[in-house]
């Protein structure tokens, strides 16, 4: 369960709606719980950290990130995708001091002692606008190193990445181990190039675990506009629509598809989805279970929209 929209992503979510979705998520099986200081500028996190605090004792996976932290901004600009933060500016540290820091306050915010994971967040060039791989040295060096240390401290049990493309994720896989990587947006039915790249298999080779986010491109392919948070372009608008033709003519809601093929890869060991309400929720473990037909994946792969060596999912 992705907690960024409890984070008031682009709309704002009341506290009793998010505690109601997190709770409901527990109800319908949802077992792992993924934030970050960066959503809601330290919000969603707080609310995660209420909701455990009063939720009855249960085996819970939490994970969070690293490589920001927040600093006190009662005056800040507001951000381009959060509604109504917490009063922080949030600022890019990946040194061995600000990873431990970044860290420890997230801990604060969850009302933890340690967390199951911790992902590097955000050392792609969509964050960095063609800069990311400045960013190399130092997450080797500092970087990584740090949270090594934060697992050897107990802080954390597992490291990773989290990251919206998966060249630095490749690029990081061939020279530190990892423990997991969640990758946002790029494996999904309008972008395979973790498939196509060899991303996917390096990091079954390396046993590497992969989390997929974003599987529905932002939004883009359960009805919204926008890609990559941003206007979706319209030969993108213009896909949507043919996948939506496919799936019509199979009797399948389209984000049925969209969720089922991302986790039909060996590789991937979970999807991560974010929902504001637990109805959205409902709907979309009402998807992940939609029987779907064996024609409509030949048909996708016939009409160009999957390489034709995907793995797909099994006839349920």
């Amino acid at each position: 369960m992705g907690t960024a929209p409890i984070g008031n992503l682009f709309t704002s979510v009341s506290e009793e709606a998010a505690e109601q979705m997190l709770a409901y998520a527990e109800r319908v099986g949802a077992s792992w719980f993924d934030t970050a200081p960066l959503y809601g500028h330290g919000l969603a996190e707080q609310r995660l950290g209420a909701y455990l605090r009063a939720a009855a004792p249960a085996r819970r996976t939490i994970s969070t990130k690293v490589g920001r932290v927040l600093n006190p901004a009662p005056h800040a600009e507001p951000p381009p995708h959060f509604v109504n933060p917490l009063p922080f500016q949030p600022a890019f540290d990946y040194s061995a001091a600000g990873i431990r820091r970044s860290l420890e306050e997230s801990l604060g915010r969850l009302g933890l002692a340690s967390v199951d994971i911790a992902l590097l967040h955000d050392v792609d060039r969509l964050t960095h606008a063609g800069g990311h791989r400045r960013l190399v040295p130092q997450l080797l060096v500092d970087s990584l190193p740090a949270m090594v240390q934060l697992k050897a401290d107990g802080l954390v049990r597992a490291i990773g990445l989290g990251i919206n493309e998966w060249d630095i994720g490749y690029e990081l896989l061939m020279e530190h181990p990892l423990d997991v990587i969640l990758l946002a947006g790029r494996y999904t039915l309008l972008d395979q190039s973790a498939f196509t790249s060899g991303f996917l298999d390096a990091c079954a080779r390396r046993h590497t675990s992969v989390v997929l986010g974003g599987v529905f491109n932002s939004g883009l392919l359960v009805g919204g506009e926008t890609f990559d948070y941003a206007p979706a372009q319209a030969k993108l608008r213009d896909r949507v629509k043919e996948l939506t033709r496919l799936c019509d003519a199979h009797g399948v809601p389209l984000p049925a598809a969209a969720l089922q093929f991302a986790a039909a890869h060996p590789a991937v060991r979970a999807l991560t989805v974010g929902a504001r309400t637990a109805v959205e929720l409902e709907e979309i473990v009402r998807w992940s279970s939609t029987s779907l037909p064996e024609q409509l994946w030949r048909d996708l792969k016939a009409g160009g929209h999957i390489p034709v060596e995907t793995p797909v999912p099994e006839t349920l």
